[in-house]
């Protein structure tokens, strides 16, 4: 979309933008960077602060969720984690020398209430809770622009997140979005969408593998540009810079192309409807007609050349 900073995948785009009415949106990545630093680590055995890290970014390495990207840097050669199985929007498991090792949420982890927190992910070992990772995941400057602006157009937004609900409130209430579903499955996240009246025109904002099965379901879907491959083949448009606020230019000029299209064939239709009738009864020159429609295709092209200074403003 030329300057807009967004690839188009598929044909109905425009259309599908103006006649949204409910946003779904995914936080990680989306409403937040995505750029995640671990902040603290609080251990609950033996295993030295390095051992736990370098074991959860030895499971870590197997996702390319953004939480995954902070544990790089704590990697060691000889910490090797075995027979991962990526357990979709609850974490991942493993073995290290023989036993299970878990990452996730604390419900993957089976976390005590006392110990869960905010902004966190959790390690296992052999079952037993012994490592807490706090996160950082500030949120895009441009995020809450965007969510009050789709607000004040009437369209109804709900934050829908795999992430728990101790991560996701925070968020939602610095947005001030009412309605939040955390700790969703990518099952759930569609179910979620196939739940909906069907009057209900959704757009899907996300970025990771668990988001893929809702954009694909969503009636218009976006995939942030620094996400997951998958789920950029599974939106219908990408968003090349990851700034929020290209959608609501994209959506603005969308319905001004929908507003000009009408213009044109309203004035296309009228001129028909009054010249034609002349010209077969012999009230109008033929020359006059040949001029008439000339100019009346010259308005129309001209008409449409607006939508070029929206795009360069």
């Amino acid at each position: 979309m030329g300057n807009y900073g967004i690839l188009l995948r598929k044909g109905h785009v425009f259309e599908t933008l103006c006649k949204v009415n409910h946003l779904v949106v995914d936080k990680t990545g989306t409403l937040t960077h995505g750029d995640i630093e671990i902040s603290d680590v609080i251990l609950h055995s033996d295993l030295d602060k390095a051992h736990s890290l370098a074991i959860a970014a030895s499971l870590e390495s197997h996702a390319n969720h953004p939480i995954a990207k902070a544990f790089r840097a704590f990697a060691k050669d000889d910490v090797v984690v075995d027979e991962i199985e990526n357990i979709i929007g609850s974490g991942i498991k493993g073995l290290y020398r023989g036993s299970e090792v878990k990452i996730g949420s604390a419900a993957y982890i089976e976390v005590t209430s006392d110990r869960v927190k905010a902004n966190a992910v959790y390690l296992s070992l052999e079952g037993q809770h012994i490592a807490t990772f706090v996160y950082q995941d500030p949120i895009r400057e441009e995020a809450k622009g965007l969510i009050e602006q789709f607000q004040n157009a009437g369209i109804h937004i709900t934050l829908l997140t795999g992430d728990s609900e101790a991560n996701a409130l925070p968020v939602a209430k610095e947005m001030g979005i009412d309605k939040v579903i955390a700790s969703a499955k990518p099952q759930d996240k569609l179910a979620y969408l196939k739940s909906l009246d069907e009057n209900e025109i959704t757009m899907m904002i996300g970025d990771g593998i668990n988001d893929a099965p809702t954009l694909a379901g969503a009636h218009l879907s976006v995939a942030m540009g620094g996400g997951a491959d998958v789920a950029k083949a599974s939106a219908d448009m990408v968003l090349l810079g990851d700034q929020l606020d290209r959608i609501l230019k994209a959506r603005e000029l969308a319905i001004k192309t929908r507003k000009i299209i009408r213009e044109n064939l309203a004035w296309s239709l009228g001129y028909n409807l009054l010249i034609l009738p002349l010209a077969v009864a012999g009230l109008v020159a033929p020359y006059f007609a040949v001029v008439g429609m000339s100019g009346s295709s010259i308005i129309v092209v001209s008409n449409s050349l607006r939508l070029l200074k929206e795009e360069n403003k």
